[in-house]
């Protein structure tokens, strides 16, 4: 019968039979031990059931699916985080002042789907039509030349990457 008091020896061959296995994704649940698979970002899963049988109500397991159960084991191998490798600024490096020029990024990672943007420029009369978002139209004040740069911030990567490009304003 799977039962919290039979951790290590309900769940110890976890790690022995893989070494991709992790320990860290076992919950009790009310069919037994219970494995969660994760998909892309992590806000997708599938539970499997690695220990059926009846759990004693005295053990609080929690109901097979749950959004959010209790981890109760752990080998200390928490699963990879996904990071935001780079960005990159796509757009013309000359402008003309006054006229509005058209910039995007690209962002290379696998997973992340919450990025969030913040553009800046060393012109600081500049004017951004998304300031906050990927894509964006700059319109320069002045001529000279000036950094744009694009900061793209992960709360589920816990990471920010920014790329920063000299444009020429004539």
């Amino acid at each position: 019968m799977p039962q919290a008091s039979n951790t290590s020896s309900d769940t110890g061959w976890l790690k022995d039979l893989s070494d991709v296995a992790d320990k860290d994704n076992v919950y009790l649940s009310d069919r037994g031990w219970v494995y969660r698979h994760y998909k892309g970002d992590g806000t997708a899963f599938w539970d499997e059931v690695i220990i059926a049988g009846e759990v004693p109500a005295s053990d609080s397991p929690a109901a097979f699916g749950a959004a959010s159960p209790t981890f109760l084991t752990g080998d200390g191998d928490a699963a990879p985080v996904e990071n935001l490798t780079a960005i990159s600024i796509r757009g013309l490096q000359t402008a003309t002042n006054g006229v509005a020029e058209s910039y995007l990024t690209v962002v290379t990672s696998s997973n992340i789907s919450d990025e969030t943007y913040l553009w800046t420029s060393s012109d600081g009369s500049a004017t951004f039509s998304a300031g906050t978002a990927a894509n964006t139209t700059v319109t320069f004040s002045t001529a000279g030349d000036f950094t744009l740069t694009c900061t793209a911030t992960s709360v589920t990567a816990g990471d920010t990457v920014s790329d920063t490009i000299t444009v020429t304003v004539s």
